[in-house]
Order: C-alpha cells, then sequence, then structure tokens
C-alpha cells in the first residue's frame, strides 16, 4: 500500500528535508510545495493520502487551508507541523490526525507515520495475497487467460508497479496483481529481504552490496539485475547479509 503524502510549509529547506525524511520510509511517495496558495490546485489535479500542513504561512493560514482540504476530500489525513503549540485544540477538532511541534524528533515523525498507516490500511480493501503452496513452495502467478507455477527460488528479485508486483526470474519476468508490501512479508520467511519501500530480492542471490558515495547503495545480484538500498534498510540488510 502506498501512502502519497504533500508537505506544506513556505520555509522551503523545511519542507524539502520532510519530503524527504519520508521518502526514505517504506511505500511513501512524498512532494513538498512551498507556495500555499497553489495548494488548492495541487490537490483538484493530484490525490494525496495525507499532507502535513504549517499554520503560520504567508498568503494562507494553514487551519483554514486544511479546511478546504478537508471540504473537497474528506479522506485526506491532516497532519499539522508548525512552531505553534498553540492550536492545538483548533486543529484536532478538524479533525487532525496529528499535531507536530517543530523541530520534529524523528521517532516522533515515525510514530506520525505509523498513525498514518494504521489509518489507512483499516480503511483500504483488502487485496489478495499471492498464492503460493507451501509443500512445493510454488508461486501461482495469475494473468489474464492462464497461470504459471514458479518456483519461490527461482524469483531473484521483486519490484512495485503500481497494483502489480514485477518479479524478475533468471531469464524471464512475471507480472502479478497483488500488494507488494504483504507478498514481500510472505516472501520473507523463503530468504526473501525488503531493501527499499519498492524493491524485494532473494538474499541467496545477492552477489555483493555497493556502497556508494554520491547515489544510494545497492545490491548486486545474479543475472546482472541490481536493486537500490535506501537508508532506512541499510542496517537490516547487513545484518542478514554478513550472518550468511
Amino acid at each position: 500500500m502506498m501512502i502519497h503524502a504533500l508537505v506544506v510549509d513556505d520555509e522551503i529547506n523545511i519542507a524539502e528535508d520532510l519530503a524527504f525524511q519520508l521518502n526514505e520510509r517504506p511505500n511513501w511517495q512524498a512532494e513538498f510545495c512551498s507556495d500555499p496558495t497553489i495548494v488548492g490546485d495541487l490537490i483538484s489535479r493530484r490525490t494525496f493520502d495525507v499532507c502535513f500542513l504549517d499554520i503560520e504561512m504567508p498568503g494562507k493560514n494553514g487551519i483554514s487551508l486544511a479546511q478546504n482540504i478537508k471540504a473537497a476530500h474528506p479522506d485526506t489525513i491532516l497532519i499539522f507541523a508548525t512552531a505553534f503549540a498553540q492550536h492545538a485544540a483548533t486543529a484536532y477538532r478538524l479533525p487532525a490526525t496529528d499535531y507536530l511541534v517543530k523541530p520534529i524528533n524523528h521517532d516522533i515523525l515515525n510514530e506520525a507515520c505509523e498513525r498514518v498507516e494504521i489509518k489507512k490500511a483499516s480503511a483500504a480493501p483488502q487485496t489478495p495475497l499471492a498464492n503460493i503452496d507451501p509443500a512445493t513452495e510454488l508461486i501461482a502467478i495469475k494473468s489474464v487467460g492462464r497461470t504459471d507455477y514458479i518456483k519461490i527460488s527461482n524469483i531473484i528479485m521483486g519490484q512495485a508497479a503500481g497494483n502489480y508486483v514485477r518479479l524478475h526470474c533468471a531469464g524471464k519476468e512475471y507480472l502479478h496483481r497483488c500488494s507488494f508490501s504483504e507478498l514481500a512479508e510472505q516472501l520473507a520467511p523463503h530468504g526473501f529481504l525488503r531493501c527499499h519501500r519498492s524493491f524485494f530480492v532473494n538474499s541467496n542471490n545477492v552477489i555483493s552490496f555497493v556502497r556508494n558515495m554520491h547515489d544510494s547503495d545497492e545490491l548486486i545480484l545474479d543475472d546482472n539485475y541490481r536493486a537500490p538500498v535506501s537508508h532506512s534498510h541499510r542496517k537490516s540488510i547487513n545484518a542478514v547479509l554478513s550472518g550468511r
């Protein structure tokens, strides 16, 4: 389940930094806007699951902006990120899911994100999991007019592709309609590792872990496949691979 977030703050450095932190979180895609007067037009053209809003901004007050967002998009989750604690009571009456006071502690932000994830998960329709036979360790890949059965051990890497997961195998790829996060969890007991919000890999196919100075880290896999490693997954990847 991908969560799309919009960060609105007239201080562009703060907005950019908060969006960066959200993008580091698995299954989150965030963008920022430093001009609150164009937010109405922006959300009319894009769908956002959650909006992080400053309050004291030139040209548009964050509270009134939140009221407009709720009126047009009642399901949008609102979180205020502001230096002014005195507006909390008004914010919660909107209602807002959270009220964060700057400077925002990383742990506090994580807790807010977890509340958003729980709220979205409880409202989302259940997506069928991949059909895995525990006896044969075959996974059923259903497409139009056919079902392919492949061995789990043949999967080198999985990549999120909208409502599908692209499964990369030796010499062939399969497009499977299912939840990326749920499939990654289901495959975890079979040696698969989540390395990025949009990638998981078969640990048995990892050749090397490349640490890059300027670009993101990456895993080199069999058959010349490569998968990015986000900062939030670096420690867990290192721990598993070093213990092989």
